[in-house]
């Protein structure tokens, strides 16, 4: 609702205009799987070659995450963003990350089912390395990458964002009827 008065000296103006028509939405690149393994690469090596070779992480942005944690956490097993690396060009956010098991008893999870909730949007994977396994009582780290959106666009993520992390955790039962299933060793 506006409320709009006539005045011989306006304070403000106002101009309201209607959205273009047709896609003004840039898509997203499209990235191989060796591509997007050099970028897990180069996010796992990232301190070594700012000092090493900054010119070949010279349009990475990065962030930790010391000051500001970004914790989620799921009773028995909580996910801890430690960093994020932007390739703007390839539109890619690369997420390092502590998985810590708090229970007697192994967390098993997929590898493959990382997401990454910011607001009120939820992007998928587009590829990770993680062991599907948390020890008991313990820690292990992941990698993972977002690009893109699901219907194809940029996802544009800002490292300043509060993101959550998400994984699809296994049922027990699940992991029992896969082992019983398996064909005995000769």
């Amino acid at each position: 609702m506006f409320q709009l008065e006539e005045s011989p000296q306006p304070v403000l103006s106002l101009i309201l205009e209607t959205k273009p028509s047709g896609g003004t939405v840039k898509p997203a690149p499209s990235l191989n799987p060796t591509r997007l393994l050099a970028l897990l690469d180069k996010a796992k090596s990232f301190t070594l070659l700012k000092q090493q070779h900054p010119e070949t992480v010279a349009d990475v942005d990065f962030a930790t995450f010391e000051k500001r944690p970004q914790v989620a956490d799921f009773n028995d097993y909580e996910i801890r963003v430690q960093a994020a690396f932007r390739f703007n060009a390839e539109d890619t956010v690369v997420f390092q990350l502590l998985l810590r098991n708090k229970t007697d008893s192994p967390v098993h999870y997929r590898p493959d089912s990382f997401s990454i909730r910011v607001g009120n949007r939820v992007l998928p994977q587009s590829i990770s390395d993680a062991a599907g396994l948390m020890p008991p009582q313990g820690e292990t780290s992941a990698y993972f990458a977002v690009t893109g959106t699901p219907d194809g666009a940029r996802n544009e993520l800002s490292l300043k964002n509060d993101f959550t992390v998400l994984i699809q955790r296994l049922p027990m039962a699940a992991l029992n009827n896969a082992t019983n299933s398996a064909p005995p060793n000769p």
